[in-house]
């Protein structure tokens, strides 16, 4: 064994126990990078990973495979417009490192919170509780009738809330609201306009009246009418939604947010129009689509990306529509994502303050994140991204100390 691979699996060994120094840890993190001995690291983890209980580290066993997915994707690695390929061998070492390193920290820190909090079962007890934690947000939302009166979704029982005219509202499980209308047309509530919103650390579905399907992301609303008009079906919303619309070729469906009006028959689309946000972007998963703002006009083919700033002007591009429908699917999606973007998503869903310690850093981020877990742990695989964050009482301080 050469010289290089004994260092090493020395310094390896350190970190594992928790003796490293920060030059030591930072000295095996460069190691790692390089292209040098990866039979030797990999042998190394292969055996710390099974010899390791679930009790010794800080993430669970779940929570930790979650980590290594979302850091091993491929297309996070390689960009996908890059024209060097480069042969396979480079390719999968570029992943493997990113993985090794993913690995040898969640060991190392599991190792290190134990031989730092584990000397007294007091001591552990004091430092938790000087960390404040809060659990990720959920089905919560609040709807408000055409009279005024409001009904708290996520504390009402299941069943039938109220009545429109000949509308039903009812709320059925998993965070759903349902409008169901009967065949009278004398007595449809076409004028009676409703609202749903969430909060912070809030997200809801609701099926409209014409049976279109709605997504309600973080701090989002939608006004819709009990039932719709004959020739057109007309809404209005905040925030980010997203919409699977029922065809019907008489009655264009039509989504107002700003000065910005989308028009389509049946289509699947994103919208994200927060106000803290300076662009609008409206994303075509599939179907067509057309935005007017401001007396411009823009069709959308699937995958692309419509973005509106304050000058109404509206430019299209090509995207991963997976980066925009993640947060539908249960999970933050970076991709390139300047950390004030990060910790928008961050203050939304968990209802979070967010501060920065001197300038706002400059940096770029990727990577997949469950948006189930609480803020601990997202802050956790947030520094390991390179995004230097922690909590103090209810606040995320983020700083721009490099990692």
């Amino acid at each position: 064994m050469d010289e290089y691979a004994t260092r090493l699996i020395y310094l390896f060994n350190l970190y594992y126990s928790g003796d490293a120094t920060s030059e030591q840890t930072a000295e095996l993190m460069s190691m790692i990078r390089e292209a040098k001995h990866d039979e030797q690291l990999s042998a190394l983890l292969e055996e710390f990973w099974k010899n390791q209980r679930i009790d010794d580290v800080f993430f669970t066993k779940q929570t930790s495979d979650k980590i290594l997915n979302s850091i091993i994707e491929p297309d996070l690695v390689n960009d996908d417009d890059s024209e060097d390929d480069g042969p396979l061998q480079a390719r999968f070492f570029g992943v493997w490192r990113l993985a090794a390193a993913a690995v040898v920290l969640l060991i190392g820190f599991g190792a290190f919170y134990k031989f730092k909090l584990a000397k007294t079962k007091e001591q552990v007890t004091i430092v938790k509780a000087a960390v404040k934690d809060l659990p990720p947000g959920g089905n919560r939302a609040l709807l408000t009738l055409a009279d005024g009166s409001t009904i708290i979704l996520d504390s009402a029982a299941n069943g039938l809330l109220a009545t429109q005219g000949a509308t039903k509202i009812s709320k059925k499980e998993n965070g759903q609201l349902v409008y169901s209308s009967a065949d009278n047309e004398n007595d449809l509530p076409l004028n009676q306009i409703n609202m749903l919103s969430t909060p912070k650390g809030g997200q809801y579905q609701i099926f409209l009246p014409d049976g279109s399907k709605v997504w309600l992301n973080a701090l989002s609303s939608i006004k819709y009418p009990a039932a719709f008009a004959k020739d057109e079906r007309m809404v209005e919303v905040t925030g980010e939604v997203f919409f699977e619309v029922q065809k019907d070729k008489s009655r264009p469906f039509k989504v107002r947010f700003g000065e910005t009006e989308v028009e389509v028959l049946g289509t699947s689309f994103n919208v994200m129009a927060y106000k803290d946000d300076s662009i609008s972007r409206t994303t075509l998963v599939e179907g067509s689509v057309s935005l007017t703002n401001k007396h411009i006009n823009q069709r959308l083919k699937p995958g692309q990306q419509a973005s509106v700033g304050a000058s109404g002007k509206i430019t299209t591009h090509m995207v991963d529509v997976e980066e925009a429908i993640a947060w539908k699917k249960g999970l933050f999606y970076f991709r390139d994502a300047g950390i004030p973007q990060i910790m928008r998503k961050v203050a939304r869903w968990y209802d979070v303050e967010i501060r920065y310690e001197g300038t706002v850093p400059v940096r770029q981020c990727s990577g997949k994140i469950p948006m189930d877990v609480n803020i601990s742990e997202l802050l956790q695989m947030l520094n390991y991204m390179g995004v230097a964050c922690r909590m103090e009482d209810s606040r995320v301080i983020v700083s721009t100390k490099q990692h």
